[in-house]
């Protein structure tokens, strides 16, 4: 699996989501039973937004070169993880996310786990490889005008 298709996919989940938690804050609280309250509400908007903002950023960096991309991928391997662990606290800790919480569980460890491959495990081969730098060619002079005519 390439940079660019993960890229795409954690771009295209990201802004689904920030724009479902921005546009239907309610519904979306619904789906997970959680409480409704007006702070609930407007937290819930704002996250939205860091999500469209992520899935976003994610789309703009599709095209950079090999070894940012590697970095890109750090920065959502730990991004993952950490979305993990709340979720797991949302659902077990605290009760926040009173239903439908293993979604979020799924979606977060299954790009954790992709993400985890990319960096550790996949071949070394499907990266690009860096060019051998060129020899220069051997400098001639010029002709002089006593050669020309």
């Amino acid at each position: 699996m390439s940079y660019r298709l993960m890229f795409i996919v954690n771009a295209v989940v990201l802004a689904i989501f920030g724009v479902l938690f921005m546009v239907m804050p309610e519904f979306v609280l619904a789906q997970f039973k959680s409480e409704v309250y007006v702070a609930t509400i407007y937290m819930a908007r704002f996250m939205g937004a860091a999500l469209l903002m992520g899935g976003l950023l994610l789309w703009f960096l599709l095209d950079v070169p090999a070894k940012k991309q590697k970095l890109i991928t750090f920065l959502m391997l730990a991004y993952s993880i950490g979305g993990f662990a709340m979720s797991l606290i949302g659902m077990t800790s605290v009760g926040v996310l009173r239903a439908n919480g293993w979604a979020l569980l799924v979606l977060f460890g299954v790009f954790a786990l992709v993400y985890a491959y990319m960096l550790f495990l996949q071949p070394k081969s499907t990266e690009a490889k860096p060019r051998a730098p060129r020899k220069p060619k051997p400098v001639t002079s010029a002709p002089t005008n006593e050669q020309l005519g």
